[in-house]
């Protein structure tokens, strides 16, 4: 491999492991106590214009909203701060907190579909009650209502914040212990508690909780190889991966195990990932090989993988199908494997392309360990 090469693809992965702490890192807005206090009153008091505007799914004002557009709007008209759109999102994007700590601008989380999901987020404004637009039920679109309800006590799941504590004692609740910190909603079908049981999380638990494991199998192929263009079977792959998903840029670690037929040799890349969003995930790493490999089709010329620089990629999934506790989707991955000559020299790109560039369609499936814990 030549000097250049080397450089490049030592520096990008060396960015790569840097910025996920930084990305994941700017899930709270840095301001002072103070200057979150005045921001925590500004959410309050902007999203009251909004009560009595009805529900549409999708909606993000001024006319109408749904649970969170409302959370979304009221962010970024407010205090000028964009959060995520969906309610799962916003929830990945915040930092759980203690109940007994929750001031007026942090935002309350429900469960209450049978899909045991968060479904359902609002805007707590003290002393247990909270602004939220609702679907259905005697009252509709933006009203305020109370935690100490039953429906919204036995749905409660918890309070998550993006903004500082601002320790302010016109924020803070007057009596917060009047609640529990968390109920099992009565139909989360991962509970096995009844509702109104109180449960609470220790930072373990909640980091257990946010992992999510998947699996996935692919066929691997290709368009080239030195002789032609044309489609190519290049094997077969069967992936281990997990991710942290507490937060809005989600950083993880998986090990594939790959058969590459193309190249005739069997690899296992280890490799760090980002994921982006639901239906994006970027990934980098070393790779360790067995065999002795040669350029795909026809020719017999020897090559040898890369243990580092390795491999970079990215893929893409659609939306998830679920299945009880796991979830299905369809997978595209497609990445670049680094292979030299047998001297350790950098292959020339009409080698290089032919060799290591790969694509993988599969399917994936998913399992989010609070679905089980």
């Amino acid at each position: 491999m030549s000097t250049r090469k080397a450089i490049f693809y030592t520096f990008a992965f060396f960015l790569f492991v840097l910025i996920v702490p930084q990305l994941c890192a700017q899930n709270e807005v840095s301001m002072s106590p103070s200057e979150a206090a005045i921001a925590r009153q500004k959410l309050v008091e902007y999203s009251k214009k909004f009560i009595g505007k009805p529900y549409v799914s999708g909606g993000i004002g001024p006319n109408s909203f749904d649970c969170s557009g409302l959370i979304f709007t009221v962010s970024r008209e407010a205090i000028g701060h964009q959060l995520p759109r969906t309610t799962k999102a916003i929830y990945n994007y915040c930092k759980e907190i203690d109940a007994n700590t929750r001031e007026a601008g942090d935002l309350v989380f429900f469960k209450t579909t049978t899909s045991g999901d968060i479904s359902h987020v609002g805007l707590y404004i003290g002393n247990s009650q909270f602004i939220h637009a609702v679907s259905d039920g005697p009252n509709t679109g933006v009203i305020i209502s109370s935690l100490k309800e039953s429906y919204w006590k036995s749905h409660y799941f918890c309070t998550r914040r993006y903004l500082p504590a601002s320790k302010s004692d016109l924020l803070a609740d007057s009596d917060p212990k009047s609640y529990p910190e968390r109920v099992i909603a009565k139909n989360n079908t991962n509970s096995t508690t009844n509702s109104g049981t109180k449960y609470v999380r220790s930072s373990n638990d909640s980091f257990l909780k946010s992992l999510v494991v998947d699996t996935s199998v692919s066929l691997d192929w290709s368009f080239f190889t030195p002789e032609y263009f044309r489609l190519n079977s290049r094997g077969f792959d069967f992936m281990v991966h997990a991710r942290y998903a507490g937060q809005t840029i989600q950083p993880g670690f998986g090990t594939y195990f790959r058969y590459d037929y193309g190249t005739k040799n069997f690899q296992i890349p280890m490799v760090l990932s980002l994921t982006l969003n639901e239906f994006f995930r970027v990934f980098a790493g070393p790779v360790v090989s067995f065999g002795s490999p040669t350029l795909p089709g026809k020719s017999t010329y020897k090559i040898k993988n890369s243990f580092f620089p390795g491999i970079i990629g990215a893929c893409f999934s659609t939306p998830d199908l679920k299945v009880g506790k796991t979830s299905l989707s369809l997978v595209q991955d497609i990445h670049y494997t680094v292979f030299n000559d047998t001297d350790g020299s950098a292959l020339t790109f009409s080698k290089s392309i032919p060799a290591g560039l790969t694509f993988a369609s599969g399917i994936r499936v998913t399992l989010p360990l609070k679905n089980v814990l």
